[in-house]
C-alpha cells in the first residue's frame, strides 16, 4: 500500500473530487508522522495490516482534539483508509489462502518412497507473483515433502507428538513449516524455500507457532532454530536469535 494506490482507490471507489482525494491521501502521511505525539507506537500507516489500529487512532483523545480543529477531515480520511485496507488485504488473503491450499495438497501428493540426500547450499530467490502490490512467493512442495520424509514423519520439536495417522501415506501426520516465513523473502539475497529452512512439525505445534502467544511458542521456536542454525548458514541464511524472534512477534 502507498499514497498513490490509496488515491487511485478513492478515485475508483468514491464520488470524491480530485481535491478531496489529494487531501485525504496526504492526511495519512501526516498522521503517520504524528503517531508518537498521540502516545501511539510509531509506524507507517501504509505498512500496517491490522484495521484495529485505525480504530485506536480514531479513539485517541489527542487525535480527536486535532481532528476537531481540522473540521474532522482527518477522521474522514482514516475511515476511507480503513475501507481501502479491508479491500486491499481481502483480495491478497484470498490469493494467499489459495496458494497455501495448493501447496499443502501437493505435499500430500508427493509421496517420497526413498529418502533423498539433502545438500544445504545457497540458492537463488524463487519467483513471485504480485497481488495488490504485495508479493506471493512460489514454493517447491517437493522440498517440504523431502524434509518430512527425512524426519520420518515425526514432529521435530517432540517425536512423541503423534496425533493421528494420515490416510494418504499411513504414517504419522505432520506438516511442513518455513522457520523464517516466506513473506520475509525480500529481506534476503537467497532463497528461503530450502530444506534447511523447512521443518516437520505436528499440527498442534504448527497452529501454536502461527496463532499462539509468543511466550507459549518460544520453547518450540528455540529448539527448532537451534537445530537448524548451522544448516541455515550453509544455505546462505544468516539470522541471529533476536531477529528470528522478531518474525513471530509482529
Amino acid at each position: 500500500m502507498n499514497k498513490e494506490t490509496f488515491a487511485q482507490w478513492l478515485k475508483t471507489n468514491s464520488d470524491l473530487k480530485e481535491y478531496s482525494i489529494g487531501r485525504y491521501a496526504y492526511a495519512i502521511d501526516t498522521l503517520t508522522s504524528e503517531l508518537d505525539s498521540y502516545g501511539l507506537p510509531e509506524a507507517n500507516l501504509f505498512d500496517i495490516s491490522d484495521t484495529a489500529f485505525i480504530d485506536t487512532i480514531l479513539n485517541n483523545q489527542e487525535f480527536q482534539r486535532k481532528n476537531k480543529k481540522g473540521n474532522r477531515m482527518y477522521s474522514t480520511a482514516l475511515k476511507h483508509f480503513k475501507k481501502y485496507m479491508e479491500f486491499y488485504y481481502k483480495e491478497y488473503q484470498i490469493e494467499l489462502l489459495k496458494e497455501e491450499m495448493d501447496y499443502e495438497k501437493n505435499i500430500v501428493r508427493n509421496l517420497i518412497k526413498e529418502k533423498v540426500k539433502i545438500v544445504d547450499k545457497k540458492r537463488e530467490k524463487p519467483t513471485y507473483r504480485t497481488v495488490n502490490n504485495k508479493k506471493i512467493w512460489s514454493r517447491n512442495s517437493r522440498h517440504a515433502s523431502e524434509v518430512v520424509a527425512a524426519a520420518n514423519n515425526l514432529c521435530e520439536f517432540d517425536n512423541e507428538h503423534r496425533h493421528f495417522t494420515s490416510k494418504f501415506n499411513q504414517k504419522n501426520y505432520v506438516e511442513a513449516h518455513h522457520l523464517i516465513p516466506m513473506k520475509y523473502q525480500d529481506q534476503f539475497d537467497c532463497s528461503l524455500d530450502v530444506h534447511a529452512n523447512i521443518v516437520s512439525i505436528c499440527l498442534v505445534c504448527h497452529k501454536k507457532i502461527h496463532f499462539g502467544l509468543f511466550e507459549d511458542k518460544k520453547e518450540i521456536l528455540d529448539k527448532l532454530f537451534d537445530n537448524r542454525r548451522e544448516r541455515l548458514k550453509a544455505s546462505g541464511i544468516e539470522v541471529v536469535i533476536d531477529e528470528f524472534y522478531g518474525y513471530y512477534q509482529k
